[in-house]
């Protein structure tokens, strides 16, 4: 079964995480599948526009824990936490940032949950719409860690500061109605019209000549990338700081341990 599946026949392309076994949870090979993928499209010319959504009812629960258990078991906790900082985190930016810089317009349609890393993609994309069951949490802090993959900068730009600083802060989940109110997402929607709304605001925002689209949003994005860049580099250095922390480690093992146990 393809882990990421790819639709580039029509004007609007769509990149879908397909592992519904798993939460839509990625590993640093399906994170990098996803960006790549988002990548190819925009480099087909035909392909107007791309919508990122999941199979099932999740649209990404964030990392992988089953495969870091497995690390785990491998390498133990210090292996762990040398995948985690050389190869998990490096993938999940390098991914963010395609998404971030894609020169096309980037539609999330949330058809579920969307917790940790899972929100920050969608977070990174132009605009996003949700189905009415799709819930938001910005969840590192269940891990003691802070969101690698910008979700402490991105959050803030979309639902303001004191909002944004209580979802870093609470791990606290939102429901559609709640994103909608701040920002989080454009507009909710029922599940059965998801694709189809998604697919519209993606059309929408193709309306003008490709270049065009290109040169605005570099425009628009252009004072905040610099310091998206630098908030992914302070975040990895975080990151890195915090799981050498006995307290944090912990967290870690604690939370790997239960989902993944749950999810075998």
């Amino acid at each position: 079964m393809d882990e990421v599946v790819v639709d580039g026949t029509d004007l609007v392309g769509s990149v879908r995480l397909n592992r519904p076994h798993r939460g839509n949870s990625v590993t640093p090979a399906v994170v990098t599948e996803l960006g790549e993928a988002v990548q190819r499209l925009c480099d087909t010319d035909s392909v107007r526009a791309v919508v990122i959504t999941g199979t099932g009812s999740v649209f990404c629960a964030g990392a992988d824990v089953t495969e870091m258990h497995d690390v785990y078991d491998g390498d133990g906790p210090d292996g762990l936490m040398d995948y985690l900082a050389d190869v998990w985190m490096p993938a999940v930016q390098r991914t963010v940032r395609s998404i971030w810089e894609a020169p096309k317009p980037i539609v999330a349609a949330f058809n579920g949950a969307a917790t940790a890393g899972g929100l920050d993609f969608g977070l990174a994309c132009d605009t996003r719409v949700a189905a009415s069951t799709a819930r938001f949490a910005e969840s590192y802090v269940n891990l003691g860690m802070v969101p690698v993959a910008g979700g402490a900068f991105l959050l803030p730009l979309v639902a303001g500061l004191p909002a944004a600083t209580t979802l870093l802060a609470s791990g606290a989940f939102v429901d559609a109605a709640r994103a909608l109110e701040l920002g989080i997402v454009s507009e909710v929607c029922a599940p059965e019209e998801l694709d189809a709304r998604a697919r519209q605001l993606a059309s929408d925002l193709a309306h003008g000549p490709a270049e065009t689209f290109v040169r605005v949003k570099r425009i628009a994005r252009g004072p905040s990338t610099p310091a998206f860049e630098a908030a992914l580099r302070e975040s990895l250095e975080a990151n890195i700081a915090l799981i050498a922390r006995p307290e944090v480690r912990k967290r870690i093992l604690s939370v790997m341990e239960r989902f993944s146990l749950s999810s075998r």
